[in-house]
């Protein structure tokens, strides 16, 4: 499937009532105990040499970090559900504040407008409930849309290497995920309003308190499952490079550089943070 254009506007308001709407979903689609009972009844089953009685629902899958279906001779094997490939050519996004609330006022209180140029999105699905997804991005820029008389207006200017600069795979079986995160030269040229309208819009989501009627037993219960699961990560920096200005009215303004040729922060058994260089 390809899309040549995408043009999304989205403001505050829009982005809370979204993101409950996304929280809300998976309540709704989750299945209750005796259909669970039911489908896992309903499974093939294969027995090996000894008599063991092996459902399809513990097939072994490898994260290596592709997705891999281990089988032998005694298991049924696994097949692919569905195979989704798409890429689109451009997509922008346009943030807009909370005080956003018609269309003629859109332009006094924007945020930043992202860009996603040449956009390949993979989904691969197993019948026993793995997954992998795969997003591959040729370039990305962030403009600031705020009003003002800002005289850096890009946040993150395109790149100008022909390598592919955002690149994410994630893979999940069972309780077991991994995100492998690969950004290749992003520089970033900020002053600090920017950064914090960002910050306030990304986290205006979740900033509700917890209701205090919640239920003790339905807390440990949910606890429990959030350590079972676990989200192995792995995040791969080049060539990063910093800027900080102190006035972004003024085109000589002062600002503090920071420049790295590569960061590696991964996230197996215990965090690691590996810095190549930095000055």
């Amino acid at each position: 499937m390809k899309i040549s254009d995408v043009k999304l506007y989205l403001t505050q308001t829009q982005y809370i009532l979204l993101m409950k709407l996304m929280k809300s979903i998976p309540k709704i689609l989750v299945a209750s105990p005796e259909g669970n009972a039911q489908a896992e009844s309903a499974l093939p089953s294969s027995s090996d040499n000894n008599g063991t009685v092996s459902s399809s629902s513990n097939q072994v899958v490898n994260l290596e970090p592709e997705l891999r279906v281990a089988s032998d001779v005694d298991r049924t094997p696994a097949w692919t559900t569905l195979d989704l490939v798409a890429s689109v050519k451009v997509v922008k996004l346009h943030l807009y504040d909370s005080l956003a609330t018609r269309e003629e006022n859109l332009e006094d209180h924007g945020i930043a407008r992202f860009s996603l140029n040449d956009s390949n999105l993979r989904y691969k699905s197993i019948c026993d409930g793995a997954a992998e997804a795969q997003v591959v991005l040729k370039s990305f820029t962030i403009n600031n849309t705020r009003p003002g008389v800002s005289k850096f207006r890009e946040i993150i200017p395109a790149a100008d290497h022909d390598r592919n600069q955002f690149m994410v795979l994630y893979t999940a079986s069972g309780n077991s995920s991994v995100a492998i995160l690969t950004v290749d030269s992003p520089h970033v040229i900020f002053a600090i309003e920017p950064v914090i309208a960002l910050l306030e819009f990304f986290t205006s989501a979740f900033q509700q308190e917890t209701p205090a009627d919640i239920d003790s037993s339905s807390m440990t219960e949910s606890q429990r499952e959030s350590t079972q699961s676990q989200l192995d990560f792995r995040l791969d920096l080049h060539d990063v490079s910093v800027s900080v200005l102190e006035n972004d009215a003024d085109t000589n303004s002062q600002a503090i550089r920071l420049y790295i040729d590569q960061i590696l922060l991964s996230q197996q058994v215990r965090p690691l943070l590996s810095v190549a260089s930095m000055y």
